[in-house]
């Protein structure tokens, strides 16, 4: 039959009731302590680092040279080396091309 308890036991009962519950449902009680503890998720988290820092690694490199590595620069690269090239083998110097000519490849510009 009911047996009286007053209201501050029967929740003693009922947390411990609660308690008792979830450490059977739980298949690793003893070493709690969230996902940190689990060598898979130090894993991942290793793993993000490296690739955050590559991203900041890549991101600083672009920064760096970003602006360099465009079409002008590739065009001025191209104009010194053929200035120094027809100066080396004694030919005559070329016609100086726009930079709207530098944009069409050498091969169709003669197509126009």
């Amino acid at each position: 039959m009911y047996q009286w308890r007053e209201p501050a036991e029967n929740a003693k009962i009922f947390k411990a009731f609660i308690i008792e519950i979830s450490t059977q449902m739980c298949a690793h009680h003893e070493s709690e302590g969230g996902y940190g503890n689990s060598p898979h998720m130090r894993t991942i988290a290793w793993s993000i680092l490296v690739m955050g820092i590559s991203i900041a690694i890549v991101i600083l490199l672009y920064v760096w040279f970003g602006w360099e590595a465009g079409s002008n620069f590739s065009n001025g690269v191209m104009k010194e080396q053929q200035t120094t090239l027809r100066e080396q083998y004694g030919l005559p110097p070329l016609p100086e091309v726009t930079p709207k000519q530098a944009e069409i490849p050498p091969s169709m510009r003669n197509l126009q």
